[in-house]
C-alpha cells in the first residue's frame, strides 16, 4: 500500500500564504453601513459555548442491500474538500487558470465525485447519488475572477462560477451547482471585496445563494485571528456575518474559513459570541491544508478544523491518483443520507472509528463486502 502523500510545512505554507495576502482595513469599502472597532475599555470574559449533545443512533445491524454491495459504498471513507483562491492567469501557487480550473471540474466528474455545501459536510448531510464520492469545492477572497458579470448581464463563462454552470448544464446527473465562497468585506485590493464589482456584489451574493451555492465568511479584513483581542475577534466575525446575512435576507452563514489558519486561542470565540448587539454563531470552520477530510461520522472529525486540499496541480494529481489507487479509503455514498453504509470488514485505517453518536434521525448499516 502506497504512503499517503503530505506536502504541506505549515511554516512554509503561512509564508506563501501570507505572501500573495497583504491586507489592511479600508472601511469606505464596505458595501453597508459599517461600525468601525472602538478602543477597548474593558474585554469581558468569554462564555464557553455548550455542543449540542447528538441523538444516539441504532447499534449496527447486518443489512445485506445489494446497491450497497455493487457501489462498495463505505460512509466511513476520507472526503476532499478542495481550497481554490485565485482563478486568472497565468497559473501560480495561489491561481488556478480558467482553463485549468475547467478541467478540475470535469476530472471530478470523470471519476465520480459530486458536489457538496461545507456546511452539509459540517451537519453530516450527505446527500449525493449511490456510488458517488462527496467534494466540496471551497473559494477564499472573494476575488472577481470566482464570480463575474460581463457587460451584457451574463455571468463570464470564464470565471468560476461561470464554469460551474456550465458543467451543472451539460452533466445534469453527475453534476450540480453546490460550492462554498468566503468572502472578504473591507481590504485595501477592491478586486477581492465581494468578487469586485461593487454596484453587483449584493445580486451576486443573492444569486450564489438562489442557486444552492453556500456564502461564508473570511473575516472583514483577512484578520489573523490568533493576532487579535477577544473583542476584536468578536468584532471581525459580528459585523462580517451580519453584512453578509443583511445583503441576503433570511441567508443564515454558518461557515468560516480561519484566515490562515491561526485560530484564536480561545476556540470558543469562533463558534459564538457577540458584539454590541450584534449576534453570530459558526456551525463550522476550515483551514488552509492538512489533506482529505475524514468522514463527518468519524470520531476524527472536527467541524470547526475541517481539512483542505489545496487546489493545485501537485495535490490534485496525487490525491485523486491515491484513491484511485485506495479506493476503500474514499467515501462511497450508498445514496441515502439518513443511513450511514459501512462495509465489513472496513480497512484496518477506518476500523474503530464510527462515532458513538450522530445526527438526530442517521442509522448504521452494515453489510457484507463481497469480492
Amino acid at each position: 500500500m502506497k504512503p499517503i502523500p503530505c506536502f504541506f510545512i505549515l511554516s512554509l505554507l503561512l509564508l506563501s500564504c501570507s505572501s500573495g495576502h497583504t491586507f489592511s482595513p479600508t472601511p469606505s469599502l464596505l458595501p453597508v453601513s459599517f461600525v468601525p472597532l472602538p478602543s477597548p475599555t474593558s474585554t469581558p470574559t468569554p462564555t464557553p459555548t455548550p455542543v449540542p449533545t447528538a441523538t444516539p443512533t441504532l447499534s449496527p445491524t447486518p443489512d445485506p442491500t445489494p446497491a450497497r454491495q455493487e457501489v462498495r459504498a463505505n460512509e466511513l471513507g476520507w472526503i476532499l474538500v478542495l481550497e481554490y483562491h485565485l482563478i486568472e492567469e497565468p497559473e501560480d501557487r495561489w491561481s488556478r487558470t480558467p482553463a485549468n480550473f475547467r478541467a478540475d471540474v470535469e476530472r471530478l466528474i470523470g471519476l465520480g465525485y459530486y458536489p457538496i455545501n461545507l456546511i452539509d459536510l459540517a451537519r453530516g448531510h450527505i446527500d449525493v447519488p449511490a456510488g458517488k464520492s462527496p467534494v466540496v469545492l471551497t473559494f477564499d477572497d472573494s476575488s472577481s475572477g470566482q464570480f463575474r458579470y460581463l457587460e451584457d448581464g451574463t455571468v463570464d463563462p470564464n470565471c468560476a462560477v461561470g464554469i460551474l454552470l456550465d458543467a451543472a448544464r451539460r452533466y445534469p446527473k453527475d453534476w450540480r451547482l453546490r460550492a462554498t465562497f468566503f468572502v472578504l468585506l473591507d481590504v485595501d485590493l477592491p478586486d477581492r471585496v465581494l468578487f469586485g464589482q461593487p454596484e453587483l456584489a449584493e445580486k451576486k451574493l443573492r444569486d450564489l445563494v438562489g442557486w444552492g451555492m453556500e456564502v461564508g465568511s473570511h473575516t472583514i479584513s483577512h484578520f489573523i485571528l490568533a493576532q487579535g483581542t477577544p473583542e476584536e475577534v468578536r468584532w471581525q466575525l459580528a459585523v462580517s456575518e451580519e453584512t453578509i446575512e443583511s445583503l441576503v435576507p433570511g441567508y443564515e452563514v454558518r461557515s468560516l474559513s480561519v484566515p490562515l489558519g491561526l485560530y484564536p486561542e480561545d476556540l470558543s470565540l469562533l463558534r459564538s459570541g457577540e458584539w454590541q448587539g450584534r449576534h453570530y454563531d459558526f456551525e463550522a470552520a476550515v483551514e488552509v491544508a492538512g489533506g482529505p477530510s475524514p468522514s463527518p461520522f468519524s470520531v476524527n472529525f472536527d467541524p470547526y478544523h475541517i481539512r483542505r486540499t489545496q487546489g493545485i496541480q501537485e495535490e490534485l494529481d496525487a490525491w485523486l491518483s491515491f484513491f484511485q489507487d485506495h479506493p476503500e479509503l474514499r467515501y462511497i455514498s450508498d445514496g441515502n443520507p439518513r443511513v450511514v453504509s459501512i462495509p465489513e470488514p472496513l480497512p484496518e485505517r477506518l476500523q474503530g472509528l464510527l462515532r458513538p453518536d450522530l445526527p438526530a434521525g442517521v442509522q448504521v448499516r452494515v453489510y457484507p463486502l463481497l469480492p
